[in-house]
């Protein structure tokens, strides 16, 4: 188990697993896909995808809640991974969801549909439930759209008594939400504060490390709207490589806590 001590918090990673995708998410010429993974087209390109266990004085605290049983072998280690750590998923107070996407949020229910962290609150803004919990569906909506809305909508039921909509700002003691949209309407940032120190969990604002460091206007099929997907990255490295603070990214390479740096043009990620 990986830590990371921010004054009087203590984050810890959390492996859900490791997710294979392939170049065809990447939304760049092939070669460039190729020359920058360093994976051959039509091999598997890994994400790892972790999430992060805060321990503070108003009990455990999780950054998403993995993927579930509906994703393959290769996923879903969150429960007995927490377990494994001596922190049973019942003793979750509260899950805060940088957005609602499978790989984030699947993981709330089991495969009878019954909540996996049964005493948890959940947090997200109200910008992502607004677009996956309230909208009424569309004909224009993409097939992943559709998709997913479905799948939030049913992971999410079982907790519905137990879920605060939050706007930008501080949620709770030394933890403050930031609304980074594009990568979905909702996609939520959140900034711990503790000692003159910080850390941001930044969710999905990077999901390649070896592409999107290097060549921030990248952007991932997985996008809902890539144009301000790309716009929140970069407004989002550029402060972490100005400011210099720790970034934990669900999909940056296990266990997910580094710094970003300046690179030449673009940016590199220094693991912690």
């Amino acid at each position: 188990m990986t830590t990371k001590q921010v004054g009087d918090f203590n984050v810890a990673a959390v492996s859900d697993g490791v997710l294979y995708s392939n170049h065809d998410v990447i939304l760049l010429d092939r070669a460039e896909s190729e020359r920058l993974t360093g994976i051959a087209y039509g091999q598997p390109v890994p994400l790892d995808v972790n999430c992060f266990l805060i321990r503070h004085g108003e009990g455990f605290v999780l950054s998403d809640a993995g993927s579930g049983h509906t994703m393959g072998p290769t996923l879903g280690k969150l429960p007995a991974n927490l377990r494994a750590i001596g922190v049973a998923p019942e003793e979750i107070k509260i899950i805060l969801l940088t957005h609602l996407h499978p790989d984030h949020s699947l993981g709330l229910v089991d495969e009878a549909e019954q909540p996996v962290f049964p005493n948890a609150e959940l947090i997200m803004h109200e910008s992502e439930a607004a677009f996956w919990l309230d909208r009424v569906p569309q004909p224009t909506d993409s097939e992943r759209v559709a998709r997913g809305t479905k799948a939030q909508r049913r992971v999410t039921a079982p907790y519905r008594d137990r879920m605060r909509r939050i706007k930008d700002g501080e949620v709770l003691t030394g933890i403050t939400a930031m609304l980074r949209p594009g990568h979905t309407p909702g996609h939520t940032n959140y900034l711990i504060q503790s000692g003159g120190e910080r850390l941001l969990m930044w969710g999905d604002i990077v999901h390649l490390a070896s592409v999107q460091m290097q060549r921030p206007d990248a952007t991932l099929v997985f996008d809902v709207d890539p144009d301000i997907a790309r716009v929140s990255r970069q407004r989002v490295l550029a402060d972490a490589a100005s400011e210099g603070f720790v970034v934990a990214g669900a999909h940056l390479p296990a266990p997910g806590f580094g710094r970003v740096v300046h690179a030449g043009a673009g940016y590199a990620f220094e693991p912690v």
